[in-house]
């Protein structure tokens, strides 16, 4: 069954305004940094989201503008941690390129809504393999994202070699086909069931090589909240630093904390008690802490602070906040941010 390119379903889902950031440092470099295109560009950069609708006429937009060029290709190629927000970030705080891709594959949907990818291992590969129940993207944006990933693997293991075995298109074929297979290596398999990265397992286990200037904005949010915290000293004082890192990381959990101080959950929350605290009120006030952190900024969505925080959707991060701090986070930061 063909799936059709720019499916209604998912042009009303939302993608990362970080993303309009690419499309201003390619004009940049081409010299056209005042041109209208660019001029617009901005102005639309000042939102947090935009819709896979407007995504797509802007990657045709800048594709006419360079006629004859492989657009999508060259924004691939230029891919960097601060173009993918969040994601990029977090992926800085990771050890192997397994860690980074499991908090691309926890919070995608920050980047983009619609599609998700998971992690598969077949044959001594492994595989970012994405659903289609949303239907088909253009062409154009997978390009973008699928060589943007390869670009962004290079950047983070410093490995300029690396190279795909094969990437999975559910098109019949790409429109810079050429330019991007020398971009990404290996074959293209088109009319595929899903859209999908194959590249050798061993990578998965590869060092990162953090760039801690894009790092920094995360870490100096958790910093904030650190030095917002009580002077404390043993147990009560390791947890919450425990917290302050794993949670926006996707951890924080007893068991996790528990295993992070070698004892047990037992152990754990009876240390705890002695403090006269609970781990439950722990981790809500750390949780707390950190969103002020992150709503000063106003850097993020309160859809991407709820991630971070760890609660699975925002509306239970709004009951939380209001429960915690008296009013919503909206009104918060309304009132605080910078």
């Amino acid at each position: 069954m063909m799936i059709p390119e720019r499916d209604d379903r998912l042009a009303a889902l939302s993608v990362s305004g970080d993303l309009i950031s690419l499309l201003l440092d390619f004009l940049s470099e081409q010299g056209a940094d005042g041109s209208l295109l660019a001029q617009r560009l901005r102005l639309v950069g000042q939102a947090r989201r935009l819709t896979f609708a407007e995504w797509w006429r802007w990657l045709d937009e800048l594709q006419m503008h360079f006629a004859g060029q492989p657009v999508a290709v060259e924004l691939a190629r230029r891919v960097a941690p601060e173009h993918l927000g969040v994601i990029g970030y977090l992926a800085l705080s990771s050890g192997t390129v397994l860690e980074a891709f499991q908090h691309f594959e926890r919070y995608q949907r920050l980047l983009y809504e619609g599609p998700g990818a998971r992690i598969e291992i077949r044959d001594g590969l492994a595989g970012i393999i994405w659903d289609n129940q949303y239907g088909g993207s253009s062409r154009y944006s997978d390009e973008v994202i699928h060589g943007g990933l390869v670009a962004f693997l290079r950047r983070m293991t410093r490995r300029s070699d690396l190279m795909l075995r094969r990437t999975d298109i559910i098109w019949q074929d790409l429109p810079d086909r050429k330019a991007y297979l020398n971009h990404v290596g290996g074959e293209l398999k088109s009319g595929a069931a899903n859209n999908a990265l194959w590249f050798e397992a061993s990578y998965l286990m590869l060092p990162l090589s953090p760039d801690e200037g894009a790092a920094q904005r995360l870490q100096q949010a958790a910093d904030q909240a650190l030095h917002s915290l009580p002077d404390e000293s043993g147990v009560l004082a390791t947890v919450r630093r425990i917290l302050v890192e794993a949670l926006p990381r996707g951890g924080g959990s007893q068991r996790e904390v528990a295993k992070a101080l070698a004892m047990s959950e037992r152990t754990l929350l009876r240390r705890l008690s002695s403090c006269g605290v609970s781990f439950r009120s722990l981790q809500t006030a750390v949780r707390m802490e950190l969103a002020q952190s992150y709503l000063r900024e106003r850097h993020l969505t309160l859809s991407e602070v709820a991630l971070l925080l760890g609660y699975s959707e925002q509306a239970a991060f709004n009951r939380a906040f209001k429960a915690s701090m008296g009013v919503p986070p909206g009104e918060w930061q309304r009132r605080h941010g910078d």
